[in-house]
């Protein structure tokens, strides 16, 4: 366990934003040797539009490749800052993608999505034969809902939703269940998540499983829009897992998959479990 030092550090600062300086103390913190790791592999022309894949030492036999899309209030965050979360699975023989994507002011709804959708399409052909679980974290679990439940992203791209994604890990999203009313969301989003802007809004046909995880304390992403996107899932027939974890905010949902915090939640158990579970590939692919 981990109480004082470095690694009571790392956690009192993981206890405000995910930033810069707090988790550079926590990556320095964290082990290499899980992961073999290849950077800034270009998916598309522009400077944001890189990953990082990270190959697990201990693969797991048949177990999926996780794509990991960061948070930041799409005007800030990067992958270099993840290493931490990689790890987390890496060590559980799991290979992770993290890509970056662009952020506004650059770019505004929907073209981070769009970015989002190519890096998805490009580890679905970088690893052909394996299965693809989206996971994302605040405004990446918001760019990642969009990528897995509004089919045309991926279409765009190249790819097929229910061909290619097995199941969804949406981390504190936002997802439209509380409309936007402040800067810099309703320039990012005009619509103020009243349209097809919002995850909840696109599901008129079948997606993959889904497993929403949110804090009982989240005052950044109210726990209300997993509660309300699990339901209306359901409602339409979907697969949803729903869990809300009493005491946790924002920041936790991400802090308790790094291998340093992941005792003090069933977080990182209950993701496990989700995508080690999940149906395999039907008639109508991975969708429900």
């Amino acid at each position: 366990m981990f109480r004082t030092g470095l690694m009571a550090t790392a956690m009192a600062a993981l206890m405000g934003t995910v930033s810069c300086a707090p988790v550079k103390i926590l990556n320095g913190i964290t082990p290499s040797g899980s992961f073999e790791k290849t950077k800034n592999i270009s998916y598309g022309p522009l400077e944001r539009q890189k990953l990082d894949i990270y190959i697990s030492e201990t693969p797991r036999a048949e177990s999926p490749v996780l794509v990991f899309i960061h948070g930041g209030s799409w005007d800030h965050g990067d992958k270099n800052l993840y290493k931490f979360l990689a790890e987390g699975f890496t060590s559980e023989g799991f290979d992770v993608v993290v890509p970056n994507y662009r952020l506004y002011p650059e770019v505004i709804y929907p073209l981070m999505i769009e970015d989002s959708a190519k890096a998805v399409d490009f580890a679905v052909k970088r690893f052909p034969d394996r299965e693809i679980v989206l996971m994302g974290h605040s405004a990446g679990a918001y760019n990642m809902l969009m990528v897995g439940l509004a089919p045309e992203y991926l279409e765009a791209a190249g790819g097929d939703l229910c061909t290619d994604i097995s199941g969804l890990v949406s981390l504190a999203g936002p997802t439209g269940a509380v409309k936007l009313k402040e800067e810099p969301y309703i320039s990012i989003f005009p619509d103020r998540f009243t349209s097809t802007d919002a995850p909840i809004n696109n599901l008129t046909g079948p997606r993959p499983p889904l497993f929403l995880a949110h804090g009982s304390e989240d005052e950044t992403v109210h726990p209300k829009n997993s509660e309300d996107l699990g339901a209306k899932i359901l409602e339409k027939g979907g697969m949803a897992t729903v869990k809300i974890y009493e005491g946790d905010n924002h920041t936790d949902m991400v802090k308790y998959l790094s291998r340093l915090f992941d005792g003090d939640s069933t977080l990182k158990t209950d993701i496990l479990e989700f995508i080690t579970t999940l149906p395999p590939k039907g008639e109508k692919g991975y969708c429900r």
